[in-house]
């Protein structure tokens, strides 16, 4: 009986994991990198095994990316912009964001969305042109998966170093005061942006 609640237990934790990197890729004004104190937690309180924990991080980063991804496909370019510009504006994403990151794809295409997902910023913004250009789904699952690897093992290790450092529950307080200061400056920023629009 024991074993299967901790069982159970270990399982909630990877679930945890892969909600929350599907949750910061999902929602560009997150960081992705305030969820290594979470993480370290989860390997403190739930006894994560490393390679599970990459997997199921990176199933949540590319299950994070399709929503954006056929979010570009079906609005187009124009329709994109518009929303970003009205009812959108909560993403803080920019048209000039969009723009930006369209130059980008359309001269590094799709290794971009392997790289991209590695640079700050362009994390979750590189599925929205993916969209827009029509790439094939199958490349873009596969060029995502690559990037979200990469990306997933550095968060899950340097998350278990942090629990091999920290206490978990130090490294749970810590991961709670980055995302008050991330939620901060999400307010700071939208605000800005608000009184820039009207």
């Amino acid at each position: 009986m024991l074993e299967s609640v901790l069982y159970l237990s270990d399982l909630a934790g990877y679930g945890y994991l892969l909600l929350t990197m599907a949750a910061v890729n999902l929602l560009p004004p997150l960081p992705a990198e305030m969820t290594i104190p979470f993480a370290a937690a989860l390997f403190d309180h739930h006894h994560l095994r490393v390679a599970l924990a990459i997997t199921a991080a990176t199933l949540g980063l590319v299950c994070g990316t399709l929503p954006l991804y056929y979010l570009g496909r079906l609005m187009g370019e124009a329709r994109f912009k518009a929303f970003l510009r009205g009812r959108g504006r909560w993403l803080l994403i920019t048209p000039q964001d969009i723009d930006r990151s369209g130059r980008w794809f359309r001269r590094y295409g799709v290794w971009l969305v392997m790289i991209g997902r590695l640079i700050p910023g362009m994390r979750s913004m590189i599925s929205v042109p993916a969209g827009f250009h029509r790439m094939r789904l199958g490349r873009f699952l596969v060029f995502t998966t690559l990037g979200s690897l990469l990306w997933a093992s550095a968060l899950v290790l340097l998350g278990r170093w942090v629990a091999d450092a920290l206490l978990g529950m130090t490294a749970l307080r810590i991961g709670l005061g980055l995302l008050a200061v991330a939620i901060g400056l999400y307010i700071v920023r939208f605000l800005r942006l608000l009184r820039g629009t009207d």
